[in-house]
Order: structure tokens, then sequence, then C-alpha cells
């Protein structure tokens, strides 16, 4: 009787630990066909009414708004996502955070962002920025 506690108390130990060592790299799968609101940026609430959006389509192009709209064709690489370049409207925005965030994404998708997915949460940070999005598909 003690030989299958012990062996029971082992298959489970190994199951716990093995678990630890699982890999949360995000995939394009995980991505494709969502929206995702700004629901925080660098510590600071975004209010809902802005709508501040990423949404993932085809082939890994993004499209998105913070003052001004945004596209870029990305990939992702090893919890990486980086585009060569981003085109964005050049609309003056009256709000300043909105303008620091125009700056912010930029920077982001063209320099490269770390990315992970937690349950619906979608962070993009580097050294010096992290957004935080909330899913928010359409239907």
């Amino acid at each position: 009787m003690k030989k299958n506690g012990l062996a029971v108390a082992l298959v489970v130990g190994i199951t716990v630990l093995s678990g630890c060592n699982k890999s949360n790299i995000i995939s394009e799968t995980d991505l494709l066909h969502h929206r995702f609101v700004l629901i925080k940026a660098n510590n600071h609430n975004i209010s809902s009414e802005n709508q501040l959006e990423l949404v993932f389509g085809e082939n890994m192009h993004i499209t998105g708004k913070m003052c001004n709209h945004f596209s870029s064709q990305v990939s992702l690489k090893d919890g990486i996502i980086k585009g060569s370049a981003i085109a964005m409207t050049k609309m003056l925005c009256n709000d300043e955070q909105l303008d620091k965030l125009d700056l912010t994404i930029k920077q982001l998708i063209s320099k490269g962002a770390h990315i992970s997915l937690n349950k619906d949460q979608l962070i993009l940070k580097n050294d010096n920025d992290k957004l935080i999005y909330q899913l928010k598909d359409l239907m």
C-alpha cells in the first residue's frame, strides 16, 4: 500500500513540476482576428470612452487607434512583436496623453516589444513603456 501511495505522490509531483516549466510563448493564432482595447498605459488608467484599440488581422497585419489611426505588418518571434514600418495618420490631437500614446505605439512596433497574453489581457512592453489591453472582440 505504501508503494502505491509513493508512486502516486511521485507522479503528482512530476506533473506539477513539469507544469511550472511550461512556456507561455504567444502564437499568431492566439492573436488572429482579435480586438483589444487599451486599459492602462505606463500605470495610468485609460478612459474607456476613447476606445483606443489594437486589432490583429490576417498575416499579422495590425490596425489600431491612439490619437491617430495606424497600421503595420508585424512579425512575431520568440515573444517579440515587431514591424518594419508603421503607417499613421497625422491629425492634431487636443489630448497630450493621446499624442504621447501615438509615439509610444510607434516605438513599440518599430523597435520591437515583448508581447504576452494572460487570459484576456494583452501586454506590450519594452524597457520604457508598458501598454495593457483588454480583449474586446466585436462579436
